[in-house]
């Protein structure tokens, strides 16, 4: 009986020694663990003080005020962003203001256009799609339905909440006040836009109806062109095709005004359009100097636009080679990039 009583005891004795054992070694790793994760907090905030002092000082180069920085930080943390692209990129800028506009109610304005202004986000190349509806331009017309009936608008004014639309039309439509309504706008050198809105107030100024409504993201874009276009200045000597006496050309120098990998637009002055006699469908020779090569491409007229002084033709390139096209489009995307570093340096 005693041996057992001793066995017993013994066993107890190794065990309560394994289990202390046992709770040392899970006490030692939680320790481990505790201070792993201090170390690494610690290493997150110091990294985050360093970033944000890197990116206070980055907002001084761009004569940006130290309160602008403060807000562009601490609302692209909130949002889960990295704060250096609300200084490069437009879209994630408007949507770290959008969050701040919209927590605070004494949101300053002037802050917000002046760090649109620094950034050189206050100028949209019509090269580049529209983001939200801050970025359309103040005068953009275009056309408000509701209830099967449309009106010509123009965006009169905007701020940080809302847009406001002029009616070009002395029409009564009270009636709308809390209806959602459809805005279309064609944008030149870019797309038509739709998106809809709800009428938030109307008033009268200047003795014209203006309707508020509030900004959004959300926009349809419908690409008109399969081609993106550029600007240019440049002379074009153009000759019609002779189907008769193919050996006779008749050229003529005209202003390149755009061009893109579908086309180009050409201008003259009116007392030159009797002399070229073009027509929509009419086929040309066109030469001109690009991107220091010598083009020689045929074309046929798909538009004619009178202007006061000058008639403009819209081309379309036939039977475009590859290696002609390549031209076009590198000369194109190298003048957009060009716009793009023009855009936010403008402002130094």
């Amino acid at each position: 009986m005693e041996d057992k009583v001793a066995a017993i005891r013994s066993f107890k004795a190794a065990t309560d020694t394994e289990a202390t054992d046992l709770l040392i070694v899970i006490f030692i790793i939680l320790f481990l663990v505790l201070v792993f994760l201090v170390v690494l907090n610690f290493r997150k905030v110091l990294k985050q003080k360093f970033m944000k002092k890197l990116f206070m000082k980055t907002i001084k180069e761009k004569s940006l005020s130290e309160k602008a920085g403060e807000i562009l930080w601490k609302y692209s943390i909130k949002l889960g962003r990295d704060p250096f692209l609300s200084l490069e990129v437009k879209a994630s800028f408007e949507k770290v203001v959008d969050q701040y506009v919209q927590e605070e109610p004494d949101y300053d304005e002037e802050l917000i256009k002046n760090m649109r202004k620094n950034l050189g986000f206050d100028y949209i190349p019509s090269f580049i799609p529209l983001t939200s509806t801050k970025d359309i331009e103040i005068f953009q017309s275009g056309k408000i339905t509701y209830d099967g009936k449309s009106v010509d608008v123009a965006l009169y004014d905007k701020d940080e909440k809302f847009m406001y639309w002029v009616l070009m039309e002395g029409k009564n439509i009270s009636d709308i006040k809390g209806k959602t309504v459809k805005i279309q706008f064609l944008r030149r050198d870019d797309a038509i836009y739709i998106l809809e809105g709800r009428v938030e107030d109307i008033f009268t100024e200047n003795g014209k109806t203006v309707l508020k409504i509030p900004h959004h993201s959300e926009m349809k874009r419908i690409q008109r062109r399969q081609h993106c276009r550029i600007e240019v200045d440049f002379p074009v000597s153009i000759s019609k095709i002779s189907l008769t006496n193919p050996g006779e050309n008749k050229w003529i120098t005209a202003d390149a005004k755009d061009i893109s990998g579908g086309g180009i637009r050409i201008c003259v002055h009116s007392s030159l359009r009797t002399k070229m006699n073009l027509a929509i469908g009419t086929d040309i020779w066109l030469n001109f100097h690009l991107d220091g090569k010598d083009m020689k491409l045929k074309g046929t007229v798909v538009n004619i636009l009178e202007r006061k002084t000058t008639t403009c033709y819209g081309i379309k390139f036939v039977n475009l080679k590859s290696k002609e096209e390549s031209i076009i489009l590198n000369y194109v995307k190298k003048q957009q990039q060009k716009l793009r570093s023009l855009a936010k340096q403008r402002t130094g």
